[in-house]
């Protein structure tokens, strides 16, 4: 990987240009950026570090100008200037992050390392153009009822919880069928007051009602030769619900105030989320009709019960998300997926989807991560593959006392010990004052284990810039 640094101050650049080697980059730094573009074109960085003020040189210029390429760095704006307003026109005009000098230089390790995982993603391709996917044995057996239902004329009537792609199942259908040239028209049978639901499906002739000032087809004739997808059917009134099956039986429609009829040719789905069984026996919802609508049915399971099929969806709504927001790179992390999936979604796929939109929206190339999660996907969780290491310090304990060995305490204490000091001393790196902040013991202590314990410190780390 290569990094092209412009900074004006020679201290900044050579600590960049120091801390940024350690991490494995190819450095380049220059004290103005009156080149810059025509640096970052020849180069061919895959980091841009650019101060927003040098001499005769504004960092915010260069930005955009190297942004508007077909392909571009990841750039990190570095500035002492904290003003909001600079850190808004920087990030909105495409930079990866806005650090403020004097900086600490883990915050420019972490930005490296965040890139260095958006650079191992994978391409971005073209949006999908419908939301569903899925390798579950369940998504599976709904892939197959969809084939069916697309070559068939017969009613379909698609059930499952609110969320679980319902309406995405229906243009499915459509979408494979032999009237996918003609039109698709999707009714929410919740959202039309009950004394309008025959005007907006069967239409009316003017004059037919007060407010009625001119003649207008209903749903069912926009939908002709194509078809109709009727929301929500469950709230649709029994008055109405009579109506539809006197349609769905003779495929012929009377508008409201009209004595003509009119022959329709629609395919017709339905969709609810409510048990119909039970809203039948209740007296809510007519039997005859039920049975009318649900010659072919279609469960569609909630995301809770095929948590495979996240990951997959993830992807799918990722690249949605970075094309709608013309981006070309960004997504989550191996770690950040593996706890979206051990959330439950009571909102189900829609909610999956506004939550990967939302995230997108807010940290456009950067890579996700679990810290970036909200709180009610992570918690307190422990990813569910990953052993817990109470149970693994416990395997231990039993596999030294099944083979007899003799002082234990003394020697998982000292390991523990050993551990714990390396893997902070590796995190600082080597900044003993630093790793003493972590473990909340002395300095000294510090020193004196190292002593004991015969731990060798590789590098020593600087603090502040």
């Amino acid at each position: 990987m290569k990094a092209v640094v412009f900074d004006d101050e020679k201290t900044i650049r050579n600590v960049l240009k120091k801390v940024l080697e350690k991490e494995g980059l190819e450095v380049l730094t220059f004290e103005t950026g009156k080149e810059a573009v025509s640096i970052v074109k020849e180069e061919k960085p895959d980091i841009v570090f650019l101060d927003i003020f040098m001499e005769e040189c504004n960092g915010i210029d260069i930005l955009k100008e190297i942004v508007s390429q077909d392909s571009y760095p990841f750039i990190v704006m570095i500035s002492g200037h904290d003003e909001y307003k600079y850190i808004i026109e920087a990030m909105k005009h495409g930079a990866y992050d806005y650090i403020v000098k004097p900086f600490d230089i883990n915050q420019i390790r972490k930005a490296v390392n965040d890139i260095k995982k958006s650079i191992d993603a994978s391409p971005i391709v073209e949006k999908p153009t419908i939301d569903i996917i899925g390798k579950s044995p369940a998504m599976r057996n709904i892939f197959k009822l969809i084939g069916r239902a697309s070559s068939s004329l017969e009613p379909v009537l698609i059930t499952g919880e609110s969320g679980t792609g319902k309406e995405v199942i229906a243009r499915l259908i459509h979408a494979y069928s032999d009237r996918k040239n003609k039109p698709f028209i999707a009714v929410n049978c919740a959202a039309i007051p009950s004394g309008l639901v025959e005007s907006e499906l069967f239409g009316y002739e003017k004059g037919a009602f007060t407010g009625a000032t001119h003649t207008k087809k209903g749903k069912f004739l926009v939908a002709d030769k194509g078809t109709i997808f009727l929301d929500e059917i469950s709230e649709m009134p029994l008055e109405a619900q009579g109506k539809l099956l006197r349609v769905i039986q003779e495929m012929e429609v009377t508008p409201v105030g009209s004595n003509n009829t009119y022959k329709v040719d629609v395919k017709i789905i339905t969709a609810t989320n409510k048990d119909l069984v039970k809203l039948t026996a209740e007296g809510k919802f007519r039997e005859d009709l039920f049975y009318r609508l649900s010659v072919i049915e279609i469960n569609v399971p909630p995301l809770r019960e095929r948590k495979e099929d996240i990951p997959d969806l993830i992807e799918l709504f990722t690249k949605q998300a970075l094309e709608k927001h013309g981006l070309k790179r960004g997504g989550f992390t191996k770690e950040a997926v593996q706890y979206m999936k051990s959330y439950n979604y009571p909102g189900n796929v829609r909610e999956l989807k506004n939550i990967i939109f939302k995230l997108v929206a807010i940290y456009r190339e950067r890579p996700i991560t679990p810290d970036l999660l909200p709180n009610f996907i992570v918690g307190d969780k422990i990813i569910s593959s990953a052993p817990s290491w109470k149970e693994g310090l416990k395997k231990e304990i039993f596999r030294l006392i099944a083979n007899n060995k003799k002082s234990i305490y003394v020697k998982l204490l000292s390991d523990f010990e050993e551990i714990l000091l390396k893997e902070t001393l590796k995190h600082t790196r080597g900044n003993i004052s630093e790793a003493a902040k972590i473990l909340g013991i002395h300095r000294n202590t510090i020193h004196r284990k190292i002593d004991e314990l015969n731990i060798q410190i590789k590098e020593k780390n600087e603090s502040f810039i």
